[in-house]
């Protein structure tokens, strides 16, 4: 699989990688392959608007099965080509997975953490504080783009797949970085009365 990806990584064409385990047999990615090891495959994403949306991270050994070109490997190029949108490699190191977790979190802000086989339907979106051979900390941020007050350690080999640099990352930090100081949770510690109170 990995020689195959470099093909794809070399002719610079659009994958489609299928995870029937974890998705089912109707859920893919599409995206052109920026980098890939014996462990892991980077992609940047091509969306469903045939626009280049952030970058995946998955682990080849989820990979059911993959198709080089992908079904619409030429329509989506050329789109891409007349909306001079281009494949940029961010410089993320697939070598080591707590290393590439505060990479990520240092050059990009956030990053969307999938936990598939603990959490199916769910996600986590942070920045990784902290990171070693086991655990990482995540400080995470909701969806009313508001950091949580607390930090949560997750184990790191639950990590099935690995988000960022994508619109929705972008849109929540730009929402967050707009509220100044409502930029995070109210903790249940202090309700707003109280809150009020002190302040005055």
């Amino acid at each position: 699989m990995l020689i195959e990806l470099e093909k794809a990584r070399t002719r610079k064409n659009v994958v489609r990688i299928f995870r029937e385990e974890l998705d089912g047999p109707d859920s893919w990615s599409d995206g052109f392959v920026v980098d890939a090891n014996e462990e892991m495959v980077l992609l940047q994403l091509v969306d469903d608007s045939v626009r280049l949306n952030g970058y995946q991270i998955l682990f080849l050994e989820d990979i059911s099965d993959f198709a080089h070109p992908a079904p619409f490997n030429d329509f989506q190029k050329r789109v891409l080509a007349l909306r001079e949108e281009d494949v940029a490699d961010p410089e993320v190191d697939l070598d080591d997975l707590a290393v590439l977790l505060m990479d990520i979190s240092e050059e990009y802000g956030l990053v969307t953490l999938h936990r598939e086989e603990v959490e199916p339907d769910s996600c986590e979106i942070g920045r990784v504080i902290r990171a070693d051979a086991v655990t990482y900390e995540l400080e995470e941020i909701g969806s009313d783009a508001r950091w949580f007050d607390d930090t949560f350690e997750y184990d790191l080999y639950d990590i099935t797949r690995i988000e960022f640099g994508g619109a929705y990352e972008e849109a929540l930090l730009m929402a967050n970085e707009d509220m100044g100081e409502d930029s995070y949770e109210l903790s249940d510690d202090y309700p707003d009365d109280d809150r009020a109170e002190d302040e005055q």
